[in-house]
């Protein structure tokens, strides 16, 4: 089912917060935060973006033009031909006499940062960081779309997985898998075997090759519009898995269930952690899971959120978390299990199935 592009809905939104805030408008040259405003995907360099409570306004080049047609409704283009884009969007601000305008210092490079501290602008990133968290219902159907199509190209893949195989080649399977299914790129792609099992975030290798009888992990995730799924699945190639191994499994499926179980909105993040470690803790494991227990997805794969044990933070409802407990013995092997969660208002929504 399409759903409507919620964009202008976004920008008017943050006009609003704006304002609220007593700024006159916030500068943004961040893909990520563009395309969160306007819908329109962009690359680095292609455009900024200067919002104010009255008009939202992008400066890019003649041949970037066309590619801003979905916002032209709701934001305005202006043609750059001399000079850069940055300075153009200063010449504006001047221009319209805005006095404090935002932006965020870790989403500009040192020199652009710099410059813009000169004019007078100030550090506002948090505003549009936080607006982030809570999903739009666009968003969460993006969300849910990524999530399926991961899920079910991994339905199709395991399957396939046999003695032999390298994990260059199981990867470059399940990427088949969910590009044919629609997505649009993907942004990791982790398969491991054996000892890689724990190495949290492994590279797949094309010579390693699976044998009989050892440990599997993937953990992986497809973009979609523009959003992004993670799951991890981990399980025992062969029909003896270890006595240990089960006993881990178990532990870290018990830790995964826990904190699923505790997410809700107004729930502090570090208390969601804290679900899923003291199990793991309990057991005797608590060296062996060193990893926060979950971030929130969206444009990002790794977006806030942070489910980890000194987070400041509280979940919100539609804010999408992953649940990801792991436990991992160098050298040997390691268990991480995952799904991506949707808070409600009383609990959450599994999304990686729906």
């Amino acid at each position: 089912m399409l759903v409507k592009d919620l964009s202008k809905e976004r920008v008017k939104d943050f006009k609003r917060l704006l304002k609220q805030a007593g700024l006159d408008g916030y500068f943004t040259a961040d893909p990520v935060e563009m395309r969160y405003l306007s819908g329109v995907e962009l690359s680095d360099g292609e455009a900024v973006l200067l919002v104010t409570p009255r008009k939202a306004c992008f400066f890019t080049r003649t041949m970037i033009v066309p590619k801003m047609a979905p916002a032209a409704g709701f934001i305005s283009v202006k043609d750059v031909t001399s000079g850069t884009l940055a300075q153009a969007a200063l010449q504006f601000a001047r221009q319209a006499g805005l006095k404090t305008v935002g932006f965020a210092q870790d989403k500009v490079n040192f020199l652009l940062g710099r410059q813009l501290a000169q004019e007078g602008f100030v550090s506002a990133g948090a505003i549009l960081d936080e607006m982030r968290l809570v999903k739009y219902p666009d968003e969460i159907a993006k969300l849910k779309t990524a999530c399926r199509i991961a899920f079910e190209a991994f339905k199709e893949v395991k399957p396939q997985i046999k003695t032999g195989m390298t994990e260059h080649a199981v990867a470059a399977l399940l990427a088949g898998a969910m590009l044919r299914r629609g997505a649009e790129a993907i942004p990791f792609n982790i398969v491991c075997f054996g000892e890689n099992t724990a190495d949290a975030h492994h590279t797949a290798s094309k010579t390693r090759k699976l044998k009989k009888n050892e440990a599997v992990l993937m953990d992986f995730g497809c973009q979609y519009e523009g959003y992004n799924s993670d799951m991890t699945r981990s399980w025992w190639h062969g029909d003896n898995p270890p006595a240990q191994y089960e006993q881990i499994w178990n532990i870290t499926h018990a830790a995964y269930q826990a904190c699923a179980k505790s997410l809700r909105a107004g729930l502090p993040c570090r208390e969601a952690d804290a679900a899923a470690r003291r199990i793991i803790e309990a057991a005797g494991f608590g060296k062996e899971f060193f990893h926060s227990t979950g971030h929130g997805v969206g444009l990002q794969v790794h977006d806030g959120p942070l489910l980890g044990p000194r987070s400041v933070q509280e979940l919100e409802a539609n804010s999408p978390v992953t649940v990801e407990p792991g436990i991992y013995f160098a050298g040997k092997w390691g268990v991480r299990l995952e799904d991506t969660f949707l808070v409600t208002a009383g609990g959450s929504k599994k999304l990686t199935k729906n």
